[in-house]
């Protein structure tokens, strides 16, 4: 029903929402190194909406999307489930049967997103005792060879750090590989005083030239491996994680969930070594700090190395003007 009195109410309590998650640290640190990382793509935008995009939504806009996305021609649908099949597809065609398909399908326009800028972004969040401290790398494609490969990684990545880094242990933290239809996110995180911001964005950075340079130890390998088979293990459990799993093997071309169980069993040192230079040797990282901006203004480098969200760029300090040299 998009009648204009259901739109408008359930448009303000998406903008209700929206707007108590957005003084979430955590939350604000997830969104700033995605932008960061992404610029204009739409991957370094927030999936939920802004108070401020949201706001500019219209009825029209909504019918417009509906007519040009919503339709069969894209849609897969999985039933998961003590179902009689005869039964099911009787219901199906009652309910679905008067979907129509578009002529057209309209194809993605986006274009590739800039390098990002090198310095580290500071959100201010006066007041705050903990910084949010976020470094980032280009990822992988859900349907790319090295998928399973990558998975590991950001497992090893996670025992690397805290080897590193071992009061890391005592915060929250995590590394994931986010995948997507294109090259994702890999992303390291954490929650930690705002003395240790500038340690831990640096200790990041050595987990991800560490692994570019020698990939990952065997013993590390087998403990991440087993960990990751026994987390697909506990998803395939339950009946919606599969039905998901069905959807994205239609969806992404992606391999059945047996065959993503003998990929992660496949996966050898000399494939996390390859991934590893794949995404991190060359590749540019960024790296984002949400706290007190005055506190890590100064702890991470100051001008020069940082850059604030949303303060104004300085002008650059004119050169003295050259002496002019008498001739003799």
């Amino acid at each position: 029903d998009l009648s204009p009195e259901v739109f408008t109410r359930l448009r303000e309590a998406r903008v209700k929402m929206v707007k108590d998650l957005s003084v979430s640290p955590a939350l604000a640190a997830d969104r700033a190194v995605a932008a960061r990382l992404f610029g204009d793509y739409p991957y370094g935008r927030a999936l939920i909406g802004s108070p401020e995009t949201l706001a500019r939504v219209e009825r029209t806009d909504l019918m417009l999307a509906r007519e040009r996305f919503l339709n069969p021609n894209n849609a897969t649908l999985a039933i998961v489930g003590g179902v009689d099949e005869r039964r099911a597809m009787r219901a199906l065609k009652q309910l679905l049967g008067n979907w129509r398909k578009s002529d057209t399908l309209i194809p993605p326009t986006f274009r590739q997103p800039d390098a990002p800028d090198a310095r580290t972004l500071v959100v201010d969040l006066p007041g705050t005792e903990t910084v949010e401290v976020r470094l980032a790398a280009r990822g992988l494609a859900r349907s790319d060879k090295d998928a399973a490969a990558a998975t590991l990684l950001a497992l090893a990545a996670r025992d690397l750090w805290q080897t590193q880094q071992p009061e890391i242990s005592k915060t929250a933290h995590f590394v994931r590989h986010e995948e997507h239809q294109l090259p994702g996110i890999f992303v390291l995180g954490a929650s930690v005083p705002i003395s240790d911001a500038p340690t831990t964005l640096a200790k990041a950075r050595e987990v991800l030239t560490t692994l570019a340079k020698g990939g990952v130890a065997p013993e590390m390998l087998e403990r991440v491996r087993t960990e990751a088979l026994a987390e697909l293990s506990r998803q395939l459990e339950r009946p919606e994680a599969v039905a998901d799993m069905w959807l994205d093997v239609d969806t992404f071309r992606l391999a059945a969930a047996d065959e993503r169980l003998s990929q992660l069993k496949s996966v050898t040192a000399a494939d996390l070594a390859r991934t590893a230079a794949k995404l991190f040797k060359d590749s540019p990282v960024v790296s984002v700090a949400a706290g007190p901006a005055a506190r890590l203004k100064t702890d991470l480098g100051g001008a020069g190395k940082v850059e604030v969200l949303g303060e104004a760029a300085q002008p650059p300090t004119p050169a003295p003007a050259a002496t002019p040299v008498k001739k003799q």
